[in-house]
């Protein structure tokens, strides 16, 4: 019985500190001016006249089509089945992502980087193993010179599979780590 309470008790503490996150605090007064420099930087670098741009499109649509292209053009980091170090293969992809991220027209974006499983292991275990791909990846752009207080990490263990069938290319698939830009 007393082993039963302290086994509930450690779960217990594990669910509720293992899952919290910081939200990212945003300074409104730098971020208005920024913003309007963001919104030049990015007719510059899309080559788009800027006088040819409907002048109706809000700064909102302007981050967000900025974000979509990024996001587009992001790799995924693939592991190595039960691994967590950035292979050999994948560190050009991880570079260019580097390059990416540390744009002009993209400093003022939060970067989140998402850790993702495949079916093999606990759900407990998978989450942990996703929290760690993710933080060797942002431990990896941080190493490439992207600010660490721009990247938050999360795990999505296995519950976010990109393809569902039961085979080893599928598999190879489902581990990885993906980025999300947030305004």
């Amino acid at each position: 019985m007393k082993h039963l309470l302290i086994a509930s008790l450690t779960v217990m503490m594990l669910v509720f500190s293992g899952c919290s996150q910081k939200s990212p605090q945003v300074d409104t007064t730098t971020t208005t001016q920024t913003t309007s420099s963001a919104d030049s930087k990015m007719d510059s670098v899309s080559g788009v006249d800027s006088t040819a741009i409907d002048s109706t499109e809000s700064t909102a649509e302007k981050v967000a089509k900025l974000i979509a292209e990024i996001e587009k053009n992001a790799q995924n980091i693939y592991f190595d089945f039960d691994k967590y170090n950035i292979r050999e293969d994948m560190q050009q992809a991880l570079a260019a992502n580097a390059a990416l991220f540390k744009k002009a027209e993209a400093v003022n974006l939060s970067i989140k980087v998402e850790g993702n499983c495949d079916e093999w292991g606990t759900d407990e275990y998978n989450y942990a193993l996703g929290l760690k791909r993710a933080k060797s990846v942002k431990d990896a752009l941080i190493a490439e010179g992207v600010p660490s207080d721009r990247i938050m990490v999360v795990s999505y263990g296995e519950s976010n599979p990109v393809c569902s069938e039961s085979n080893k290319d599928c598999w190879a698939k489902n581990r990885r780590a993906e980025f999300k830009l947030l305004p």
